[in-house]
């Protein structure tokens, strides 16, 4: 599965070392040195009330997750519950899986008179490992193949509004419990180890399969038309997304060979430089600077950019859109009118849902803050970038060619103007 591979460094006496958040991706947590304190609880239960929270994402961004409100557990609006209160030490191991929010400190309270020196005593510094697993962040989830394969048979999915990018925001909270636990659940272990062949055929029948019923039952639960897909549709799907998901694999491989073999050559380089002085500086020649991770790995994020665009593209390739009504305007007309290369010239606004640079490659981001002719945005998983220029950020959905000049109105003007013209068009 692809994976990454973060390293936290916490100091001691740290009240709140990572406030109360979830994660798109399982978590394996090993402890190297020193000492944590965490908290892990269930899922929150408010997605009817919020249903544009990411769950993958909840306190990240503008979404709050306090933990006050967390530890009212089930009376409280979150409708959580304190699964776990550890702390781990030397050596220790926890899982974490994605979307159960969690969160740390290094401040070590015990019960005690007040001659006793262990009250509110400071665990030594902390140092952790987080093994993640990938799966929600590259679209290996039920979820997703059903998307994938609504979208090559030009359905129309119930779960996303046409101005939607996020899978897991919107209408698929509102779901029974159930029925969005399964569609979210990742796909099978074995699903890139297995190749599509006749000895694992089965196996994916069964994919394909389970795909179909939590289609139907998507249909069931929020009462839409069912439209048949044949059974070659489904599968057709899990194939191009096991091709998506191993060319993805594949990508993360290259990119920590490429890390091993940075490492072996500077290990290499300071033996050849060990006879000189101990104070001598390195020389960063535009050699060594292009061979920082910073630069390193900007043709492995394009690829995986890429790769994303090819599954995009092959999704949209599939059947011939159907026919707009003619009371509807069609989405094309509007399109004529606009620049070719709206994605990245269209004036933006706070809101805007955007893929943005982050290292050389774009990542589904939101605008945040518009500073002069700079943009700041919030990423999927709650990071921040500042500071963008516009060709930085490409808009995601085309902005709405106005049919008539608005040169000169004020907004209170153009909100009459088109009334007057919905007025003449119905008549």
């Amino acid at each position: 599965l692809p994976g990454a591979l973060n390293m936290y460094v916490t100091a001691k006496g740290m009240r709140t070392s990572a406030p109360p958040h979830t994660d798109r991706q399982d978590v394996l947590v090993v402890q190297m040195e020193g000492a944590k304190r965490w908290r892990v609880f269930s899922p929150p239960t408010d997605g009817k009330v919020k249903p544009t929270a990411d769950p993958f994402a909840r306190g990240k961004g503008d979404d709050s997750l306090p933990l006050h409100v967390l530890l009212e557990e089930k009376e409280g609006r979150l409708g959580t519950e304190l699964l776990m209160d550890v702390v781990t030490r030397e050596g220790d191991v926890l899982f974490i899986p994605a979307g159960f929010p969690h969160t740390t400190d290094t401040v070590e309270e015990s019960v005690g008179d007040e001659s006793d020196q262990s009250i509110d005593t400071d665990y030594d510094n902390s140092i952790h490992l987080t093994f993640n697993v990938d799966t929600h962040v590259w679209d290996l989830d039920y979820l997703s193949v059903r998307s994938v394969a609504l979208k090559r048979n030009r359905i129309e999915d119930v779960l996303m509004g046409p101005s939607e990018t996020n899978r897991y925001t919107g209408k698929v909270n509102q779901l029974p419990d159930d029925l969005r636990a399964d569609l979210m659940d990742a796909l099978p272990l074995a699903f890139l180890e297995n190749e599509a062949s006749s000895e694992n055929e089965s196996f994916f029948a069964g994919v394909a399969e389970r795909v179909k019923e939590l289609c139907a039952a998507v249909n069931d639960a929020t009462n839409s038309e069912t439209v048949q897909m044949s059974p070659d549709s489904f599968k057709e799907a899990i194939e191009r997304i096991r091709a998506y998901g191993t060319t993805i694999l594949d990508i993360h491989r290259d990119m920590y060979l490429a890390a091993i073999e940075e490492g072996r050559l500077r290990k290499a380089e300071a033996a050849m430089t060990a006879h000189l002085k101990p104070d001598a500086s390195v020389v960063m020649t535009p050699e060594r600077m292009q061979r920082l991770s910073l630069f390193r790995v900007r043709p492995f994020f394009e690829q995986i950019d890429t790769s994303k665009k090819d599954l995009e593209r092959w999704c949209l390739s599939g059947a011939t859109t159907p026919p707009l009504s003619s009371t509807t305007s069609s989405p094309s007309s509007n399109n004529s009118q606009l620049d070719p290369n709206w994605h990245f010239t269209s004036p933006l606004k706070v809101g805007d849902e955007v893929e943005a640079d982050l290292g050389g490659a774009f990542f589904e981001a939101k605008v945040s803050q518009i500073v002069g002719n700079t943009y700041n945005v919030v990423f999927f998983d709650g990071d921040r970038a500042d500071g963008l220029k516009r060709d930085q950020i490409k808009l995601l959905n085309p902005p709405v060619v106005e049919e008539f000049d608005t040169t000169g109105l004020t907004s209170k003007e153009i909100k009459k103007l088109k009334k007057k013209m919905e007025k003449k068009k119905r008549k």
